[in-house]
């Protein structure tokens, strides 16, 4: 599993080299979003959703590559707490993630992108790590030359996680939606 983490790191990194070419820059951002957590067992029973307030932190390196087309590499944490709770309780505290973000300039402000990452989340409630695939769309608008608004919507699908309740066995297959408000700061 470490080595899957390090190979998306690599293609972040690399990422990060082609779209130097092209004078792109270094950011970071915070922000915070409202993120519901759901899990099903194999027969699709859901054990519940629970909405988090998550604080996120990132920094990335990206830029426009040719006249519209927009590239980054990007590298994510999450702090928040997510509880799922009806029969078994599957409790988040923390994630972190790479990922690539293509893009299209849609004025000279404004720009649309899709998310495509790994993110690994802790279960503390079964004291372990789960690694996700992470799917997502947003936008991003400029509000001074240095300081844009982003706003984004990602989608967490983990591997299923076997659990056991009242001395009964089943597959927990954890999934999240997220809506998160970012700060993004371009050091250009």
């Amino acid at each position: 599993m470490f080595k899957k983490v390090l190979s998306v790191i690599a293609i972040v990194a690399s990422t990060a080299g082609i779209a130097t070419a092209a004078g792109s820059a270094p950011y970071i951002g915070a922000g915070l979003g409202v993120a519901a957590n759901t899990s099903s067992n194999n027969s699709n029973y859901v054990f519940g959703s629970n909405r988090v307030l998550p604080f996120n932190v990132l920094a990335g390196y990206g830029g426009v590559i040719s006249e519209s087309f927009y590239l980054a590499g990007e590298l994510n944490g999450t702090l928040g707490a997510g509880e799922l709770n009806n029969g078994g309780k599957l409790k988040t505290t923390y994630s972190y993630g790479a990922s690539v973000l293509p893009g299209v300039m849609l004025s000279d402000h404004t720009l649309a992108f899709a998310r495509a990452g790994i993110v690994r989340t802790r279960f503390s409630s079964l004291n372990t790590n789960q690694t996700g695939g992470q799917f997502g769309l947003g936008l991003q608008t400029g509000l001074t030359q240095n300081v844009d608004l982003r706003g984004e919507y990602d989608f967490t699908a983990y591997r299923s996680i076997n659990q056991k309740v009242n001395g009964v066995s089943f597959s927990t297959s954890p999934r999240q939606d997220a809506f998160n408000i970012s700060l993004i700061y371009k050091f250009e």
